[in-house]
């Protein structure tokens, strides 16, 4: 397995800490959250009803979606409420490098070819 690229989301001043921004990149919409310093990026659609979760609310460790309250972990994707029932939110690995913000934006199908 090829480890896939990583994908520049820009400077990490733009992603103030305890703050989130939705972006899109390379066809991913995304939020990306500064959380102490830490980053993580979630895709930016609830998978409950498929709206952007980006307009929800952060805090600590879990994103809300504004539509219908679901709530998700934003490490793991997982539902909070349900989390062995409920379709998680997609997840990316992200990492902080030369000052910049970057993501691993490859599907499950394709690290598993």
């Amino acid at each position: 397995m090829t480890e896939s690229p990583w994908t520049d989301l820009g400077p990490a001043d733009n992603f103030p800490n305890d703050q989130q921004a939705c972006i899109d990149a390379l066809g991913v919409r995304l939020v990306v959250m500064n959380v102490g310093g830490e980053f993580y990026a979630v895709e930016n659609i609830c998978p409950h009803a498929g709206r952007p979760l980006g307009d929800g609310e952060r805090r600590g460790m879990t994103i809300t979606c504004p539509y219908h309250g679901y709530t998700y972990h934003i490490k793991t994707g997982k539902s909070i409420v349900n989390p062995d029932d409920e379709m998680p939110v997609r997840t990316f690995p992200i990492r902080l490098h030369r000052g910049r913000v970057e993501a691993q934006l490859s599907t499950q199908k394709e690290a598993n070819e």
